[in-house]
């Protein structure tokens, strides 16, 4: 990543996550700085069905807006409950609604609720 961004722990996490729901590619990058201001960041994912994207004025939310869009409304493969994504490590309500992806901040990556529950 150029210097106009510095790598948090939340953004390597999402590209992690990202990769491990099954994207083929990722790239994250910036409008041009001529295009004036704010500067957009983008986040792309390629999968094998197509693309997604996701923008914001820092890189770590275009990030996290993308794995929201990815997870949110899917079905977790491991218990088979509907999919809910949050950048927060407060699960509490998230939980009646699903299986959730969220962040643990002593691994430093975002894991769903099912996790050590099923095989």
């Amino acid at each position: 990543m150029s210097g106009h961004a510095a790598e948090s722990p939340r953004l390597t996490a999402g590209i992690d996550l990202l990769r491990r729901c099954g994207a083929l590619s990722f790239r994250i990058g910036f409008s041009p700085e001529e295009d004036g201001r704010p500067i957009v960041w983008y986040a792309v994912a390629e999968w094998a069905h197509g693309a997604d994207a996701a923008a914001a004025l820092i890189p770590e939310r275009a990030v996290l807006r993308l794995c929201e869009q990815v997870i949110d409304g899917g079905r977790c493969r491991h218990c088979g409950r509907p999919t809910v994504f949050t950048p927060d490590s407060d699960t509490t309500i998230l939980d009646l609604a699903g299986c959730v992806y969220a962040w643990d901040p002593e691994l430093a990556t975002f894991r769903r609720s099912c996790e050590g529950d099923t095989p």
